[in-house]
C-alpha cells in the first residue's frame, strides 16, 4: 500500500509498504503554512491476487440430494381386491382384529454444510475503490497549530472508507445511491510547527523531525543550570585571587555579584581542552577522554597553584589557564565532576534553536505581563 499526501497544490506518495494491523510508515512531509492549510492522507492498496480473491463473489452452494437410506417405503393399506361372485354369495367372514400401528416418523434429511448460514466476514478489500483507494483522513492544520508550535505533537485521525448504498426514493420508489463513510482504522501523525525565523537561511533550518528534536534538546541543555557555588579564581580577568559566586549554565561558568546579581564575567568551558587537578602528585591533566602527565620542571609560575589546597585549573588553546580553589574537598570534587563533563562534550548550538528559545522567552514575558496587568485592574 501507499499513502498520498495532497494539500490541493502538490501530492506526494510514499514508497510501497506491507499493510499490517500496526504498520509504521516513517515518512516525513514538509508543508508551507498558510491560514487555510488543509490536506488529506489517502491510503491506496495494490490489487494483488489475494486481494482480488476477496472481491470475487463466493460460489453457489451445491444442491444436496437425500441419500438412499433416508428414503422410507410404506405398504399400501388398501386390501387386495376379491372376486365379485365370491363377494356376492359368500358369507361374510369376520376379519381378524389386527392392532393398528402408526407409521414410523420420517427420518430428517441432513442439510449440507454449505447450506448452513455462514458468518459474515468483513474484509477490508470490499472497501477498496476502483483506483485502489481504501480510506482517507482529512486534516485541518489550524486545529493543531497551537499544540504543535515549536514542539512535536502526536495525534491520531480516523481513516474513513467511503462507499454508497441504495435506498428507495420516498417519492418515485426508485433506488437512489446514498454515500456513506465507515471508520476502518486510525492514522497517527507527529506534527512540528516551525514558526517564521527572519534572517535564517533555508539551509540552516532543520530538515527532519529528528533535527528538530535534537536542536531543541541541545538548546535546552545550553540554558539549564547544572551547578552553583563559591570558587576563588586566579587568571582570566582576575590578576590576583578573587572570590566569586559561579553558576554553570550549559557550557559556561557565569560569575555574578552577590549583592547586585549582575553578571561580572563569563568563562566558556566548551573552549577548554583540559582540566588539571593541582593536588595530583603526577599533575595529571584530564582532557575528558585521555589523561596527559605534565612535567614538574616547567618554569610556569602558575604551577605555584600546587601549593594551594583544593585547587584545579582549566587549560585552553594557546597556553591560557584559569585557576580555582574550592572551600571544601566535597565542593572541589563536585566542581571537577561538572567541569570535566563539559570538556570535549558540548553539544552543537544551532542558531534557529537559539532564536526559538528567545522567542519563547519573549512570549512567556508577555504572558506574565498580561496576567499582572489583568490582576491590577
Amino acid at each position: 500500500f501507499t499513502v498520498t499526501l495532497n494539500n490541493g497544490i502538490h501530492a506526494v506518495t510514499t514508497p510501497e509498504a506491507i499493510l499490517e494491523r500496526d504498520t509504521v510508515i516513517e515518512q516525513e512531509f514538509e508543508l508551507i503554512e498558510h491560514p487555510k492549510l488543509e490536506f488529506t492522507l489517502t491510503i491506496r492498496v495494490r490489487k494483488d491476487e489475494h486481494i482480488l480473491a476477496q472481491l470475487r463473489p463466493p460460489p453457489p452452494p451445491p444442491v444436496s440430494l437425500p441419500s438412499r437410506e433416508s428414503v422410507v417405503t410404506t405398504k399400501s393399506a388398501t386390501p387386495t381386491q376379491r372376486s365379485g361372485f365370491r363377494a356376492l354369495f359368500g358369507s361374510p367372514k369376520k376379519s381378524k382384529q389386527t392392532p393398528k400401528t402408526s407409521p414410523p416418523p420420517p427420518v430428517p434429511i441432513p442439510r449440507a454444510q454449505s447450506e448452513l448460514p455462514q458468518p459474515q466476514v468483513d474484509y477490508l478489500a470490499k472497501h477498496i475503490g476502483p483506483d485502489g483507494t481504501l480510506a482517507q483522513a482529512s486534516i485541518s492544520f489550524k486545529d493543531i497549530a497551537r499544540r504543535s508550535d515549536t514542539r512535536i505533537f502526536e495525534t491520531s485521525y480516523p481513516l474513513l472508507a467511503r462507499s454508497s448504498s441504495s435506498v428507495p426514493d420516498t417519492v418515485t420508489g426508485s433506488s437512489v445511491a446514498v454515500p456513506s463513510a465507515r471508520t476502518v482504522g486510525d492514522i497517527v501523525l507527529q506534527v512540528f510547527r516551525l514558526p517564521p525565523l527572519p534572517g535564517i537561511e533555508q539551509d540552516a533550518l532543520p530538515q527532519s523531525l529528528e533535527e528538530c528534536q535534537r536542536g531543541l534538546r541541545h538548546v535546552a541543555w545550553h540554558k539549564a543550570l547544572y551547578h552553583e557555588g563559591i570558587l576563588t579564581q586566579n587568571g582570566g580577568d582576575c590578576s590576583t585571587w578573587r572570590r566569586r559566586r559561579f553558576r554553570v549554565i550549559g557550557a559556561e561558568m557565569i560569575a555574578s555579584n552577590d549583592v547586585t546579581k549582575k553578571i561580572t564575567a563569563t568563562i566558556d568551558v566548551g573552549k577548554a581542552i583540559a582540566l588539571e587537578d593541582d593536588q595530583d602528585p603526577a599533575l595529571k591533566v584530564t582532557t575528558g577522554k585521555t589523561t596527559i602527565t605534565r612535567s614538574m620542571n616547567s618554569d610556569d609560575d602558575l604551577y605555584s597553584y600546587t601549593g594551594v589546597q583544593r585547587s584545579f585549573r582549566l587549560i585552553f588553546e594557546g597556553g591560557d589557564e584559569i585557576g580555582f580553589f574550592a572551600d571544601t574537598d566535597e565542593e572541589k570534587a563536585k566542581w571537577m565532576e561538572v567541569l570535566k563533563s563539559r570538556i570535549g562534550r558540548v553539544p552543537t548550538h544551532p542558531l534557529w534553536a537559539e532564536m526559538l528559545w528567545q522567542r519563547q522567552e519573549e512570549l512567556s514575558k508577555q504572558a506574565v505581563a498580561a496576567r499582572a496587568s489583568a490582576q491590577s485592574r
